[in-house]
């Protein structure tokens, strides 16, 4: 006697799509860990999947055993007979690395980045070749007018080689910050002696700012006296200023006590026979 059939709840068209659905993933499994072609993988997991457990019940036709899922492919009634689910074939190995895909284009530029800190200072370069000279200048003002030099003078004269009077102007120092002014005399018999000086500044009304000096002898004197010897002085200013002296032939000696006074007329800018009154 034959075994009956527990009917199924899905008909023969839901099997053949469970049982192709199973078929094909383990296909899939198979082929996607590259080890087999396709046309084995496909038979491999036919083989590998495990027996349908046949299911009986009264809507199952008694004597028909579960269809293969070819059968179930094609079939095409009402039988409401499902077979069970098969087991889960196992994953497939993973497959080989495909190959690098192409380069992909340059991407846009992107925004400047911003602006670094400021480097260093560098060495000192070498020096350059000089220029050309410059074309010269124009000339400039006339400066002031500086101060007077130093006034330093001197004057002589001689009377029938018996004497010779000197007139010297000696010039400030540090010791002595006086201009000044002096008279000399010497003996010329029986042969040239030396010079007797004496200091005409300190005489009264001396002009300190003298600067150049002048020497005049008159024969008016008797016996013992030759007469008297005019001094001049000029000053800084320009002003005349005059002493006297008187020479003792006796002893070849010069006296001199007058005080000095200004020569009466000064001398003027466009004078003729005449000058500056003296008041």
């Amino acid at each position: 006697m034959s075994p009956r059939h527990t009917p199924s709840l899905l008909g023969p068209p839901a099997r053949a799509r469970f049982q192709k659905a199973g078929v094909l993933t383990s296909l899939a499994l198979v082929v996607a860990g590259g080890l087999v072609t396709p046309a084995a993988a496909a038979a491999r997991a036919v083989s590998e999947r495990p027996a349908a457990t046949p299911q009986t019940g009264d809507n199952c036709k008694p004597h028909k055993p579960h269809r293969s899922t070819a059968g179930a492919e094609a079939y095409t009634g009402k039988d409401k007979c499902k077979g069970a689910t098969g087991a889960t074939g196992p994953k497939g190995a993973t497959g080989p690395k495909g190959p690098t895909g192409a380069k992909g284009a340059t991407g846009a530029t992107g925004p400047a980045g911003a602006t670094g800190a400021t480097g260093a200072t560098g060495p000192s370069g070498e020096n350059g070749t000089p220029g050309a000279t410059g074309a010269t200048g124009a000339t400039g003002a006339t400066g002031a007018t500086g101060a007077p030099g130093l006034c330093v003078d001197i004057d002589a004269t001689r009377d029938e080689n018996n004497f010779e009077l000197r007139a010297a102007l000696s010039p400030a120092t540090a010791a002595d910050p006086v201009t000044r002014a002096y008279a000399g005399i010497r003996d010329l018999q029986p042969q040239p002696g030396p010079y007797l000086w004496t200091d005409l500044s300190q005489l009264d009304n001396y002009p300190s700012n003298a600067c150049a000096i002048s020497i005049a002898q008159q024969a008016l004197g008797g016996m013992d006296t030759e007469g008297d010897v005019n001094i001049d002085v000029i000053t800084t200013a320009g002003a005349i200023w005059e002493t006297t002296c008187d020479v003792s032939t006796s002893d070849i000696t010069l006296t001199c006590e007058d005080d000095w006074t200004l020569v009466n007329r000064q001398p003027a800018p466009g004078a003729v026979n005449g000058g500056t009154v003296v008041p």
